[in-house]
């Protein structure tokens, strides 16, 4: 089976193609630069080219024909997102992405929602380390609950030296920060407030920003009823972020050098689900991620169709597992 990858030069990108390549499915490098394009494809041992524009349907349309799925790679997701999503929905195809913005799940969600269901497509916007992880710890940490008090979501970072396009995708939110308060979404801006969270060692006692900008806030509400998704993360990753060195200096070994804890905690009838998960390079686990949900999706094995996370989608706890096979640990308390 064929799977397009637009943006498919890019360096998640060439991580996923060689993730699904190993699954046994035929990766398709799409996007507008068609010398970068082959030059990736070389880096594969030889994969297919189909350069196209976003801007040109006819393109994309020929870059789509005799793919089974699609993962898009390249950002801005504000400008890639509904074009490639759309074209997905019309030509019967699954989709996938990696953005962290909210307001794009929110947005396919309410354009492409129906027509997806019907259609019985998986149009999974936000899957990769910021999105899938934290909703998959969720859903594991309380299997059988459909409605929570609240649901807190706290990020430990180390080392994280972020890729042009990650940049573009935080300079792309313009300090927006998008909210689940009070049963409903929101967009915040303004200066942030900054509390402490209790983390496990070696982290421990951590001062976190609050309303960190995360796709968990729209997609984790559609499967757990609940008032408040509060995303944290921890203010040394944000100082990181801000003194980070040009992403061009920094080299693919020194970017993998990432060290991450995430705490995933649902309040429900006076008792608290716990899950912590341990792992590094952020980059690299969401190639895995993907290939489990490209796997699952053109296998059949899907528990709910549409505009869907993969905690929604498909078997959480079995997920966990076979991710933790690429050097993540998971515990439940």
């Amino acid at each position: 089976m064929q799977v397009g990858i637009y943006g498919g030069a890019g360096h998640t990108a060439k991580m996923v193609a060689a993730e699904l390549r190993e699954r046994g499915f035929a990766p398709v490098l799409g996007g507008r630069n068609l010398t970068k394009l082959k030059a990736a494809a070389q880096e594969l041992k030889g994969a297919e080219v189909r350069p196209a524009d976003i801007g040109r349907d006819d393109e994309l349309r020929a870059f789509l024909k005799g793919c089974h799925a699609v993962v898009n790679c390249a950002g801005p997701f504000q400008a890639t997102a509904m074009p490639i999503a759309s074209l997905a929905v019309e030509q019967g195809i699954h989709y996938f992405d990696f953005t962290t913005d909210a307001s794009i799940v929110n947005v396919l969600a309410l354009e492409l929602g129906r027509p997806a269901k019907a259609r019985q497509l998986v149009i999974a916007p936000a899957i990769g380390f910021y999105g899938s992880l934290a909703e998959l710890m969720v859903r594991a940490s309380a299997p059988d609950l459909a409605a929570a008090d609240d649901v807190l979501i706290a990020y430990s970072v180390k080392g994280w030296k972020p890729t042009v396009g990650s940049l573009k995708a935080l300079a792309e939110l313009g300090g927006r920060r998008a909210v689940h308060a009070n049963g409903r979404f929101d967009i915040r801006t303004g200066e942030p407030r900054f509390e402490t969270f209790s983390f496990p060692e070696p982290v421990g006692e951590a001062q976190v920003m609050l309303d960190y900008p995360a796709p968990e806030v729209v997609t984790i509400p559609r499967f757990l009823a609940t008032p408040d998704v509060r995303v944290m993360m921890t203010v040394g990753t944000v100082k990181d972020l801000r003194n980070a060195p040009p992403p061009d200096s920094v080299s693919d070994e020194e970017r993998a050098r990432t060290d991450y804890v995430i705490v995933t905690e649902v309040t429900a009838g006076g008792r608290v689900r716990r899950a912590t998960l341990r792992g590094g390079d952020i980059y690299r686990i969401t190639a895995p991620i993907i290939g489990e949900c490209v796997e699952r999706a053109l296998g059949n094995r899907v528990r709910a169709h549409g505009v869907v996370s993969a905690a929604e989608a498909f078997d959480a706890p079995d997920m966990l597992q076979q991710l933790a096979r690429h050097g993540l640990t998971v515990s439940f308390n």
